[in-house]
């Protein structure tokens, strides 16, 4: 069973446009046996390879994130069976009710919080409440999403893997706010590099899908002595 296979679906198609530009940019490449630096059509394409890895990188993170909150909704869990972490995200209205509510009604926003964490009502979370906080994705956004979900696991299935994903999304940054060309990001990326950090992509992507599904359809975000309520 899947619940994020359109994801899957998704990513790979965005996958599979990285893979084009890589084509298009072998093709520049000169003949064996006859070195030269790279064209100036060669260093534009690898530089908006990292545009489309960091948009792949974004889509499945954020997609997989509403795939999970969505099957949590789905499920009509009563908010009090939740594990504490999940409260971070199921109360997020109530905290922001909280910090805005100023000097004469905090009590009642923070009482109001409580009685909310107890509630046996079914817990609907909006699929969005990650909200622009998933716009710009690095590792340890990755890792912030498993620790409010109550994923104890790592950003990226190989630690060697941390530094291609944050290089990934400065270098789009870069080319996307004006900072460096296109060109000027795919400088000094020979073939093999352009090779590596889509298999990157790649990995990072699967494993992170892998990781909140198994999450969701174990039920891990459930307190344990309810999970049997749950389980078809």
């Amino acid at each position: 069973m899947t619940i994020c296979s359109f994801v899957r679906d998704g990513f790979n198609q965005r996958l599979g446009e990285a893979r084009e530009l890589f084509a298009r940019i072998k093709l520049e490449e000169p003949q064996e046996g006859l070195p030269s630096p790279p064209t100036a059509l060669s260093l534009t394409l690898r530089g908006m390879v990292y545009v489309s890895l960091y948009g792949t990188l974004e889509y499945t993170i954020t997609q997989g994130v509403q795939c999970f909150i969505n099957h949590l909704s789905g499920l009509s869990v009563s908010t009090k069976h939740l594990e504490h972490s999940l409260n971070s995200i199921a109360m997020n209205s109530q905290l922001t009710s909280v910090r805005d509510s100023g000097e004469k009604k905090k009590w009642e926003a923070r009482r109001a919080l409580f009685s909310a964490m107890e509630s046996q009502d079914a817990c609907v979370i909006p699929d969005t409440v990650f909200g622009t906080f998933l716009h710009n994705v690095y590792p340890k956004t990755v890792l912030e999403i498993f620790l409010c979900l109550g994923i104890e696991k790592p950003a990226t299935a190989n630690e060697s893997e941390v530094g291609y994903f944050k290089e990934i999304t400065e270098k789009r940054n870069a080319v996307a706010h004006g900072r460096e060309s296109a060109s000027e990001a795919g400088s000094g990326l020979t073939i093999q590099d352009v090779e590596l950090r889509m298999n990157v992509v790649y990995s990072v992507c699967s494993y992170f899908l892998d990781v909140i599904e198994e999450h969701a359809l174990e039920l891990k975000f459930v307190k344990p002595r309810y999970r049997s309520n749950y389980r078809n």
